[in-house]
């Protein structure tokens, strides 16, 4: 006959198996699974480094390329534009350490470097004062601020008429405020050239004489820039590209479609149509290279007509332009860096 003292035992034994378990789950089964995560974290840390260790060996590798590249430059481009003038065309706010390096890279080249010409901020006609003070400085007809602003791009191209008695347009823009003019460093001031192709004396070019006739343009601008690259920059490609006529480009940023009823702008620039190289400094992050040459890559019309980089930080993105603006004369055309649409580094060699 089972007693009370059966059942206290039975209890007391069920709830030292209880405590067993527990202490067992506690103890064992929770050991293996911590053994089993510390494996894991152990993979995953030598995995990190390994990574780190390869990211150390590929910086090692791109930072000895662009030294090659440096130490190489001047003696791959010395010589390849002899006496071609060049203009420099940038947007206020875009790096300036690029362009400078550029320039340089330029006079080794020994082309007759006209300057850097900037646009400033007032580009953008943000009100009706600004877009009366372009249309004043030019002797426009006041219209809508955009068509002003074409006309005034269009009035930059044509090659200045040393005889004429008016001011040149750069210079009205300049007293103006909607450009600003770098002259040249003294050191690297080559040979201007005269309206016959001849040389002429060795003096620096002033704002007044510019652009001389022939003029091959760089025009830069992206990441910082103070105008937008559908008001300025690529317009003024457009312009140089076609030579003879402004049409609304296809080229699209967020937010801008060209208007279908835009007026046509005509300018006088026989000849200018094919001298240009757009460029822009890139960063290798999501949208953050080929933002402006990008939009010139993507336009099935100006593609064609116009050369572009999208590396102008590096010794082989200025090397690319200077190729590139050489190759103006042939003429072709090309997409080079490492961005989106380059077709490659660098021009390939002349066949």
């Amino acid at each position: 006959m089972i007693n009370l003292r059966y059942h206290i035992v039975s209890l007391v034994a069920v709830f030292l198996a209880l405590g067993m378990g527990i202490v067992m789950g506690s103890t064992v089964i929770d050991r293996v699974t911590v053994d089993a995560l510390n494996n894991k974290l152990e993979d995953v840390r030598n995995s990190t480094n390994g990574i780190r260790d390869d990211n150390g060996r590929l910086r090692d590798q791109i930072r000895q390329a662009d030294d090659f590249a440096k130490a190489t430059r001047d003696g791959l481009l010395r010589g390849h534009l002899k006496g071609v003038p060049v203009m420099v065309v940038a947007v206020a706010g875009v790096d300036r350490k690029p362009v400078d390096e550029l320039r340089a890279a330029l006079a080794t080249a020994q082309a007759t470097v006209e300057g850097t010409v900037w646009f400033t901020s007032k580009m953008r006609l943000a009100n009706d004062s600004d877009a009366r003070s372009l249309a004043d400085a030019l002797g426009l007809t006041v219209d809508r601020a955009d068509v002003v602003r074409r006309q005034a791009l269009g009035r930059l191209i044509p090659a200045r008429d040393p005889a004429a008695a008016e001011p040149s347009a750069l210079a009205s823009l300049s007293a103006a405020g909607f450009v600003t003019y770098e002259p040249p460093p003294t050191a690297t001031t080559t040979t201007s050239v005269a309206p016959s192709g001849t040389s002429a004396t060795s003096v620096p070019p002033t704002l007044a004489s510019l652009p001389l006739p022939g003029t091959r343009y760089v025009v830069v601008s992206g990441a910082g820039a103070e105008v937008g690259d559908d008001l300025v920059a690529v317009p003024f490609v457009q312009a140089v590209s076609q030579g003879s006529s402004l049409q609304p480009s296809n080229a699209q940023t967020s937010g801008s479609q060209p208007s279908s009823s835009q007026p046509t702008t005509t300018v006088s620039a026989a000849g200018a149509a094919g001298r240009v190289v757009a460029v822009e400094s890139g960063q290798d992050t999501q949208g953050g290279r080929a933002v402006f040459v990008g939009l010139l890559r993507r336009d099935a019309i100006i593609s064609t007509r116009v050369s572009t980089v999208d590396n102008l930080e590096s010794a082989m993105g200025q090397t690319a332009t200077v190729l590139a603006l050489e190759e103006l004369a042939v003429p072709r055309f090309g997409h080079f860096g490492v961005g989106p649409g380059a077709q490659r580094v660098v021009p390939a060699p002349a066949a």
